[in-house]
């Protein structure tokens, strides 16, 4: 390790921790609960949290600062950015994201008001604390609508509704999980963008647009993606003008977010954005198609500095969701999961499949639904990947065979993406 490393504080993460841990350049501090032994001892500093008591946590990493004082505090766990915004308050470091700046991603009725305010177009919305407030909503915004909670990412708890009583419905369903509001949003119709992006000393850097695929209504799957896409360039540019403008809107500075657009005729509207690295896969196929390292840049953005790319592995991927329009039992070759023939990426791609042969599956809009497994490959164009899509495919050679009241084989919901 050098003579001054720079010392970074990890609010949870596997990755991060272990991609710093890879480099010379960085003394880590890892504040976690129910600590993994692999990572307590891989961290220099592990730190032993209740992140349900978040004033205790400021107190512990407080205590370790006035000692080991740490430069930059970052995390890529959603509930956990307002908790990196207040350690940065609180430890008086220079930089990294602010707690209002987290509040005003996080919060969507405050990302629409700011974006507004900055001259941004939005969808029409309105905050609704009850099932009766959501119906005269939707009616001065015109059905169909989509019911979301205010504080969800992607496209969790989102529901397409077409009628009042599809509406009380899926806010009753918010409600009921302890939130006291909900946010009835116009529907827009066309692609969805997502660009991720690097904002450090005012200056907005972005590393990367992709295309999502997604599922119909009511539950809007994401079905997968391709890595980068292919939109024009007029719209790329209006997509670089435009998350630009929204990223000053919120305040968020020294730090990287993921935006989700919507690409409709009039050009782009920002629906989301999260204050934080894509998840999942994405961010692998974001590395190995851009020769950048989501998770340092994230770091570095919290130091208040922008990286540069190093060679990418590949020039196109793609993400692509095991979803199916029948329940049944499945069935598939096991051993297609390990070694398929006659591809032609010199990648390895990944091919999982969440349950065994023979267990159940649900249809891709039941509440249990969703995905039941993914392929992730990347090649040298989007005709080669398809080609390798399809061999995939095949070799699996998956099969529904229809069950009878197959619902109580399947206990939790699959909705798992990139």
């Amino acid at each position: 390790m050098p003579d001054n490393p720079t010392r970074v504080l990890v609010l949870g993460g596997r990755r991060t921790v272990t991609m710093l841990k890879e480099r010379t350049d960085y003394e880590v501090g890892f504040a976690d609960e129910d600590m993994p032994f692999d990572l307590l001892a891989l961290a220099d500093i592990p730190i032993e949290v209740d992140f349900d008591d978040w004033d205790g946590v400021m107190a512990q990493v407080s205590r370790v600062h006035a000692v080991r004082p740490f430069a930059a505090v970052v995390t890529q766990v959603d509930r956990l950015v307002p908790l990196a915004g207040l350690l940065r308050e609180s430890l008086g470091l220079s930089t990294g994201i602010t707690a209002e700046a987290a509040r005003n991603c996080n919060d969507k009725s405050a990302t629409h008001r700011r974006l507004a305010e900055a001259g941004l177009p939005v969808t029409r919305h309105h905050v609704v604390h009850s099932a009766e407030e959501a119906v005269l909503a939707a009616k001065d915004i015109g059905l169909p609508v989509v019911i979301k909670p205010l504080d969800a990412t992607s496209a969790a708890g989102l529901m397409f509704c077409s009628t009042a009583e599809e509406v009380t419905a899926a806010v009753a369903d918010i409600l009921a999980g302890g939130r006291t509001s909900a946010l009835v949003e116009e529907y827009l119709v066309g692609p969805e963008i997502g660009v991720l992006a690097s904002r450090a000393g005012g200056q907005t850097k972005i590393l990367y647009v992709f295309e999502a695929e997604v599922g119909p209504p009511p539950k809007f799957v994401k079905l997968g993606g391709w890595f980068p896409s292919a939109v024009a360039e007029g719209d790329l540019t209006l997509l670089s003008e435009r998350t630009e403008q929204a990223l000053a809107a919120v305040g968020l500075d020294n730090w990287v977010a993921l935006l989700q657009f919507m690409l409709v005729e009039d050009g782009p509207i920002a629906v989301e954005i999260n204050p934080r690295l894509s998840g999942g896969q994405g961010v692998t196929l974001i590395a190995a198609t851009s020769g950048y390292e989501p998770t340092l840049v994230a770091v570095e953005a919290a130091l208040g500095r922008q990286s540069e790319p190093g060679a990418p592995e590949a020039s196109v991927g793609l993400y692509h969701s095991i979803v199916f329009d029948e329940p049944g039992r499945l069935f598939y070759r096991p051993e297609a999961l390990r070694a398929v023939e006659g591809l032609e990426t010199r990648t390895p791609p990944l091919i999982e499949v969440d349950v065994q042969p023979g267990e159940a599956v649900l249809e891709l809009n039941h509440p249990r639904g969703g995905t039941f497994g993914r392929i992730v490959l990347v090649g040298d164009s989007r005709e080669a990947v398809l080609r390798d899509r399809q061999r995939i495919l095949d070799q699996l050679d998956l099969r529904v065979e229809p069950v009878q009241d197959i619902e109580t084989e399947v206990a939790k919901p699959h909705t798992s993406c990139c």
